[in-house]
């Protein structure tokens, strides 16, 4: 979401404020829409950057820029099923390799002082219930 959809969502009650989720792409290539869903108000904390990819570079380096926005905390989507995300090992489809998984969240936990939190799904379909 938006900061203005996110300002609202606080003024109505909600505890915890989350970003769109961003590309490590996009923000390990500089693209400026991924760059600007890094940004958000005071108001708005406590506030989750959310984070989404398949490669471990770039996934550290989209922490580190993400923790130096000084969110109260980080998030890894691992749960996204939409295609475009998870035809790169994005959101939901690394669910389909868990060491790349942890190799992932380690990058992670590397890259950012802030703590690190994970928003999943049990695994990658019903027959393959993993987490």
């Amino acid at each position: 979401s938006d900061p203005p959809f996110r300002l609202l969502c606080k003024r109505y009650g909600a505890d915890l404020l989350v970003t769109e989720f961003v590309s490590a792409g996009g923000l390990a290539y500089g693209a400026a829409s991924s760059v600007q869903k890094l940004e958000f108000y005071e108001e708005e904390r406590p506030v989750a950057i959310q984070l989404f990819g398949g490669d471990e570079g770039q996934i550290a380096t989209a922490a580190a820029m993400a923790d130096a926005q000084a969110p109260d905390l980080i998030d890894i989507n691992f749960g996204c099923p939409v295609k475009k995300v998870v035809c790169h090992d994005g959101g939901a489809g690394v669910l389909r390799n868990l060491p790349k998984m942890e190799r992932i969240a380690g990058a992670v936990l590397d890259a950012a002082t802030r703590p690190v939190t994970v928003k999943t799904r049990l695994g990658w379909s019903d027959e393959t219930i993993n987490i």
